[in-house]
């Protein structure tokens, strides 16, 4: 199977006919309004489709008190003046972002340089100091330690550990790879063992992004050429038989969220990208057609052939297509698209669960409060012929530029539900969570899952992954079986 589908032309006229994109709502009047309010009340006992043990759910007569949380609406991309102050503050930790910068301000949010701030975005890796002195209301962007998910040679070293640990079949969704040059040794040896079958390598520095200093080819000297001691690249094996859509190569962009560590919360968010190769793939042109062969937009927006895609009802046109227009394209395509995203779910949940202790063990040292971190990741994954998702590699910070207007439509609404999920509490309920201490301790079952109920009710767009009815089949890759992850495990089973 070289491709799927017919001309471009066909495949517009089909999802034209059978695909409607989400509404939006515009405003026809833009204005500010102070950041809004939702009520989270929680009565377990209803909770649908699952079963619960009434009397762990009942142990304490204590009733735990009704939570509020702030709402968020998405960036209209406006310019903002004047923002009154509701006494709601954002600072960044790295260079400002034009995104989060609009959607907080739009919401009710002034940026600060004091320690009087909500919510702490970073574009790096977040200082020690910043998390050991967090109030129990702050939110800070990322988990220490996540760049063990998200250095290409970390995660690759992670995930390999849990293919020895676990069994390789279970983690078979990256390609075998080798850092250099600390495994040269081992990477010689393998490639003398199938030179004659001609392997085509794919090299990527170790801390790169952006499609930078990556290069394909076929030829064992051209990656010698290449060491470092100073530079480690990440060598895999070339995955040669990839999906192609009018014979172009394409990428997914899945955004994926960390709202807890203990317990675990994952989500997966409902839209995402599609990024587009702007050259026919052909294994005859590896080394001089990157517009072929990389899927990265940073390199494919200098191709003569790019698309740009103006009109963020039209998300299946161009270079650059929505997640749910993909998925809509592949079911007219008589492909069992909910299988593609089902393994695609599975291989984030086993991602995470490479770097759960890691994680887990950073936090334990450095974070005071279990629901102060949260962390979005960019995961990008490639699909082969045989609808086998591989994991390319994981964004630490993933791109929020809005470079288009469809870009504008997914990253805006995107953010808005991510903060609305995070739980952000009103001014009045600051510092009710250091009060909780002790009701958690005197009724551990209730809280974890009220807490957990609590935020599923402010998903909106982003859909809870783990824990779920199939959270017992991951027992066994945890390091170490928490008793928070225990109790959501049997509430959900």
């Amino acid at each position: 199977m070289n491709s799927v589908g017919d001309s471009i032309d066909d495949i517009i006229n089909l999802l034209s006919k059978h695909y409607q994109p989400k509404q939006t709502n515009p405003q026809s009047k833009f204005y500010f309004q102070p950041p809004r309010i939702i009520r989270e009340k929680t009565n377990i006992s209803q909770k649908k489709s699952q079963s619960v043990n009434p009397k762990r759910i009942t142990s304490s007569k204590e009733q735990l008190p009704l939570l509020r949380y702030l709402t968020f609406k998405p960036y209209s991309g406006k310019q903002i003046d004047n923002i009154p102050d509701y006494g709601y503050y954002y600072k960044f930790g790295s260079a400002p972002i034009k995104l989060i910068k609009g959607a907080l301000e739009e919401n009710g949010f002034k940026e600060t340089q004091d320690k009087n701030w909500t919510i702490y975005w970073s574009s790096t890796s977040i200082k020690v100091d910043v998390y050991q002195n967090l109030f129990a209301y702050q939110k800070v962007s990322h988990f220490p330690k996540s760049h063990e998910m998200t250095r290409k040679d970390l995660m690759h070293r992670n995930i390999s550990k849990m293919q020895i640990n676990h069994g390789f079949i279970n983690f078979n969704f990256i390609p075998k790879t080798f850092i250099l040059p600390a495994e040269m040794s081992y990477f010689l040896e393998e490639h003398e063992k199938i030179k004659n079958s001609i392997p085509i390598y794919i090299c990527k520095p170790h801390a790169s992004s952006q499609g930078k200093g990556i290069f394909i080819t076929d030829k064992i000297q051209d990656i010698l050429n290449k060491q470092n001691p100073n530079m480690s690249y990440v060598v895999s094996y070339y995955i040669d038989k990839p999906l192609l859509i009018n014979n172009l190569k394409f990428d997914l962009r899945v955004y994926v969220a960390i709202t807890c560590i203990n317990p675990l919360r994952i989500y997966v968010y409902e839209d995402g990208l599609a990024r587009f190769a702007t050259e026919p793939y052909s294994l005859d042109s590896i080394k001089g057609n990157r517009f072929g062969h990389l899927t990265n937009y940073s390199v494919n927006k200098e191709s003569p052939n790019f698309i740009a895609n103006n009109d963020p009802s039209m998300d299946h046109v161009g270079s650059k297509w929505s997640l749910l227009s993909l998925r809509e394209y592949l079911k007219l395509n008589k492909i069992n698209d909910v299988q593609v995203f089902e393994r695609i779910d599975d291989m984030i949940i086993k991602t995470v669960l490479s770097v759960e202790s890691i994680i887990f063990q950073a936090c334990e040292m450095h974070v005071p409060y279990r629901q102060s971190c949260f962390s979005l990741f960019g995961f990008d994954v490639l699909v082969d012929q045989q609808l086998k998702p591989w994991l390319l590699e994981v964004n630490h910070s993933p791109s929020l530029n809005i470079d288009a207007p469809i870009d504008s439509k997914i990253k805006g609404d995107m953010i808005a539900d991510l903060f609305t999920l995070i739980g952000i509490v009103p001014l009045d309920q600051r510092f009710s969570n250091e009060n909780m201490k002790g009701q958690i301790k005197s009724d551990p079952d209730k809280f974890i899952i009220r807490e957990c109920e609590d935020e599923t009710r402010r998903s909106r767009g982003w859909k809870r992954v783990y824990p779920n009815e199939n959270s017992q089949r991951y027992q066994k890759y945890f390091e170490i079986d928490r008793q928070y992850n225990s109790i959501l495990r049997n509430y959900y089973k």
